[in-house]
């Protein structure tokens, strides 16, 4: 009994050290991403400030101040915010400030909590004053798919204080990301093709759209040929989705009624 409660004492401090080393690991891994960061954002405002005083622009002389300002913006809250929404909101507020597009990841970066700061922090120095590219390492981190972006275009509405002109861009957002993500040419035909294909798949028996939908079939010639292949080998038709509630409803047993 002694020597089982001596195992335990010893099992106990081990996992009490274990847990105080992982703790000191976690507090230095968040030291180097703090350091990380600060360096990225002096580079970055340093640059900024090049841009704003050189080029056709007069030098800032002794004692003026710089034009270059800190955004007035809520900060990116994770799990609550929609990136692409948040995104776009950056962007037009940095456009209409007139901010060089060379410092938008500075400001960008102190304004950015939790995932997106962890992915931010992860970048080279190159890639992390290249805003398109941090832009694509965002959205890729929230795993927004082709079908997020099909349910976002067909189900947005207007956000309270929303004018028209910023809600017909959301829109255009999320249909664009959703034909980059179906791989979709940007033209006439494939949008067709786009909206042609999602009716057929939302008009379909639930098992063959997934199996389509599986598929990532472009083509609408091949989206016809893999149905076909698919209802035969189960000796249906296309329209049995209309006649599922019918057949279910006829295929339950009677209730027998008490004498």
């Amino acid at each position: 009994m002694e020597q089982m409660d001596k195992l335990r004492k010893l099992q106990a401090e081990r996992e009490a050290e274990d847990k105080l080393q992982a703790e000191k690991r976690l507090k230095m891994e968040e030291m180097r991403t703090q350091l990380k960061l600060a360096k990225i954002q002096a580079q970055a405002g340093q640059q900024s400030e090049h841009n704003l005083t050189s080029g056709g622009t007069r030098p800032v002389r002794e004692g003026e101040k710089s034009k270059f300002k800190m955004p007035k913006l809520p900060a990116f809250v994770d799990r609550k915010d929609d990136p692409d929404s948040w995104l776009l909101r950056f962007e037009r507020f940095a456009t209409t400030s007139g901010w060089p597009k060379e410092s938008w990841c500075t400001l960008l970066s102190a304004l950015l909590t939790g995932r997106a700061l962890e992915e931010f922090c992860r970048l080279s120095e190159t890639e992390a004053t290249d805003y398109d590219r941090v832009k694509e390492v965002l959205q890729k981190r929230y795993t927004l798919t082709e079908d997020d972006y099909r349910q976002r275009f067909r189900s947005c509405s207007p956000e309270e204080g929303e004018n028209p002109s910023i809600f017909i861009v959301r829109l255009k957002t999320y249909l664009e990301r959703w034909m980059k993500l179906a791989e979709a040419p940007q033209t006439y035909e494939a949008l067709r093709d786009l909206f042609v294909k999602e009716q057929f798949l939302d008009s379909s028996p639930a098992d063959l759209s997934t199996y389509l939908r599986e598929r990532r079939l472009a083509d609408l010639e091949e989206v016809a040929w893999s149905t076909e292949l698919f209802l035969t080998a189960r000796k249906r038709q296309l329209s049995d989705r209309a006649r599922q509630g019918t057949t279910h409803e006829q295929n339950k047993p009677p209730i027998s009624k008490k004498e």
